[in-house]
């Protein structure tokens, strides 16, 4: 018992590293070879592991052997492009211009289902929103929209924004300590005290900001 033990420790600590080396690529979302090369990592952990009759050593050499496969491959399709849409695919369109393609969902064995809750996960009511809608090589779904239906976004208003002194910025390297105690804060509000001439004017000069931009949109800028 404390064998198997040893082993399952040992091959998941070297499975470990050899992920590690195969670089952040292997662990996002998988194309198919590397697909191939992570299934076969945990059938080599669970087989070494279990099995006592299979030396520890040959379940090693096989693991660095697929992580140097998966950093060759990675390496030829960056100097290689055709290489690179040979083993990993190429995006397909299905959807331009509000239409959806029916037959490139028959090649990609596709249906609509699959492409109506796609569209959701992403927030899209009508399908006429889409201007371009892939699917990636890696399985996942990408989604243009027209010009007409992407969001404002603040600059395009003039209206500037700055963090609070407790916000807990998303790409701030944070630790859990402070993380938690900015979490547990009362809110800093940092709007000075309410003047009702001030707000009015303030209103007024983002009301013109806007209007200012809707002309320009109607004119073509």
């Amino acid at each position: 018992m404390f064998a198997f033990i040893v082993r399952a420790v040992a091959m998941y600590v070297v499975a470990l590293i050899v992920i590690r080396a195969m670089g952040k690529r292997a662990l996002g979302e998988l194309g198919l070879f590397d697909f191939v090369v992570m299934t076969g990592v945990g059938h080599i952990l669970t087989s070494v592991a279990l099995d006592q009759s299979l030396p520890f050593y040959e379940g090693v050499g096989v693991l660095i052997t697929l992580a140097a496969m998966e950093y060759g491959v990675s390496f030829l399709s960056i100097k290689n492009q055709r290489l690179s849409r040979l083993i990993q695919g190429s995006p397909v369109v299905m959807i331009k211009d509000g239409r959806i393609i029916r037959e490139n969902l028959g090649k990609e064995k596709f249906n609509v289902d699959d492409l109506m809750q796609e569209l959701r996960k992403q927030g899209i009511r009508d399908v006429n929103e889409v201007e371009t809608g892939i699917l990636e090589p890696s399985g996942g779904f990408s989604v243009i929209l027209k010009g007409t239906e992407e969001p404002v976004s603040r600059g395009e208003l003039g209206i500037s924004w700055e963090p609070a002194p407790d916000s807990i910025l998303t790409y701030q390297q944070l630790s859990r300590e402070e993380i938690f105690a900015r979490s547990n804060q009362p809110p800093v509000s940092m709007e000075p005290p309410l003047s009702l001439s001030r707000s009015l004017e303030e209103i007024q000069t983002k009301l013109d900001q806007v209007l200012k931009r809707l002309e320009a949109l109607e004119k073509g800028e």
